[in-house]
């Protein structure tokens, strides 16, 4: 007996742990990611959006949308982390051009009018700053109602932080947002 399909947004600021993570969910037979909110964080918004898309492309994908959303955090300046994740965000990998398009919608409209179409059906997925959400639920109150799930990378319990001595770094990026 298999698993039931999980509907997905997937809110990510494409490095390479989340590359990963969007991969994964690609092969699964138990994820329908309904479509793919980019933000900045490892790198700037655009260099993800164009991750996001590129990697839809080398893996087949079928058509997926991928909206660009916020630029820079609510309240603070942008920090990005291309030592780590390298100037693309993939480490130095380069990836071949998709040739697939951002979506008309942004990150925001995305969120709202996917959990809106589906309520009560949609677990969301954030692995990067959670600035994209704060804009949706900033938009639509009854968004975390409407959600079956929500699933956050962030946060630190009993554990040192990634980033600072007690902070992760996704929650660190745009702490407003959390």
């Amino acid at each position: 007996m298999s698993a039931p399909t999980q509907r997905l947004i997937v809110d990510v600021d494409t490095g390479i742990d989340d590359s990963l993570a969007l991969l994964y969910l690609l092969a699964s037979p138990e994820a329908e990611i309904l479509g793919i909110a980019s933000t900045a964080g490892n790198v700037p918004v655009e260099q993800v959006a164009a991750n996001n898309l590129n990697w839809l492309g080398l893996c087949r994908a079928p058509d997926i949308e991928v909206a660009l959303g916020a630029r820079v955090p609510l309240d603070c300046p942008l920090r990005t982390t291309e030592d780590t994740h390298g100037p693309q965000g993939i480490g130095y990998a380069v990836l071949p051009d998709s040739g697939r398009s951002l979506s008309e919608r942004d990150a925001t409209t995305m969120w709202v009018e996917l959990v809106r179409e589906h309520p009560g059906e949609v677990t969301g997925l954030v692995t990067g700053p959670l600035t994209n959400l704060a804009l949706a639920i900033r938009a639509e109150p009854e968004l975390p109602r409407l959600l079956h799930r929500l699933v956050v990378m962030g946060g630190a319990y009993n554990h040192p932080g990634n980033t600072t001595p007690t902070t992760e770094w996704n929650v660190s990026v745009d702490p407003e947002a959390a």
